[in-house]
């Protein structure tokens, strides 16, 4: 049994290792969980005010319904619309955040059962089909784009089917020539894990002839202000307002990153390249878990 005397202890040492985003993302919906026991608000709720070891399948259960029923009230003295009912989506991130808890903490000893193990998560509708761009639509928001900065954010979200804040973070030692005259991006990925993705010689050719003199610890997409680089929102803003100046769909960069996966497939990219390409850690999203050549991505076989 690990050396674990409280339900925080035990939290903090599941959530050890995890990427500080995920890490941020659990706490909050475990906080929730506490609260929802404790009934208290997320903002007061401390994870020691409930003994994890108390919990029983029908508090779980209860969290459940309460997620699936709730909508959240209007602020006081607002007129805005109240919004509709969580997501399936979201309310199956915050079940599997307390089933994979509660089974952690059984596995190492903490807790005797796994109350959680009848509760079955919600099956999300598939977005990715609502989230779709033709090889036209992405062809045509990468050509009315005129500035050398914006097509080369465009280009990278999409021949590399990188996450936004992957590229946010990108710095100019992170591209580097390779072997077969084509260019390789280091990327950063969940859970700090990283992957290396081939790009064309004319994307690395132009990004060579953007950079001029940055030093290799420069971000790549600086803010015009102070030189510190383009977040993650910023980039999302530019992408919608670039796309809706080009077609009439209000996209987000993670639309590229999907499109980068259906139109690679399409074009007969084995599964098992792209989940190397897009850091997929199994093919629940694109297939069984393989290792692609190093020197192969999906983005070549792209238009762009």
């Amino acid at each position: 049994m690990a050396d674990v005397s409280s339900s925080a202890q035990l939290v903090a040492l599941w959530l050890h290792g995890k990427s500080p985003k995920s890490q941020k993302s659990y706490e909050r919906d475990l906080r929730e969980f506490v609260a929802f026991l404790s009934n208290q608000t997320t903002q007061h709720v401390r994870l020691n005010d409930v003994d994890l070891r108390t919990v029983t399948l029908n508090d779980v259960q209860g969290f459940q319904d309460r997620l699936e029923e709730r909508a959240p009230e209007p602020r006081p003295n607002s007129s805005a619309r109240v919004p509709d009912n969580l997501a399936p989506a979201t309310i199956k991130r915050k079940l599997a955040a307390i089933k994979s808890l509660l089974r952690f903490g059984c596995e190492i000893g903490y807790l005797r059962f796994n109350v959680a193990v009848p509760v079955k998560l919600p099956k999300p509708k598939n977005t990715v089909a609502e989230r779709y761009l033709t090889e036209l639509e992405v062809m045509t928001i990468i050509a009315l784009t005129k500035n050398q900065r914006e097509r080369l954010i465009l280009r990278l979200l999409y021949l590399t089917g990188a996450r936004v804040g992957e590229i946010a973070n990108l710095r100019w030692r992170d591209i580097q020539p390779n072997r077969d005259t084509c260019g390789q991006v280091t990327l950063f990925g969940k859970g700090n894990k990283t992957r290396f993705v081939v790009i064309k010689p004319d994307l690395y050719d132009e990004l060579v002839k953007y950079r001029s003199d940055s030093d290799d610890t420069a971000a790549v997409f600086p803010s015009r202000k102070g030189g510190m680089p383009l977040s993650a929102r910023q980039i999302n803003q530019l992408v919608k307002d670039l796309a809706s100046s080009a077609i009439s769909k209000d996209i987000s960069p993670h639309w590229l990153r999907h499109a980068h996966a259906t139109h690679a497939l399409d074009r007969g990219t084995p599964p098992q390249l792209v989940q190397a390409t897009l850091g997929h850690e199994s093919l629940a999203t694109t297939g069984k878990y393989a290792h692609a050549r190093p020197h192969q991505s999906s983005g070549l076989d792209l238009p762009g």
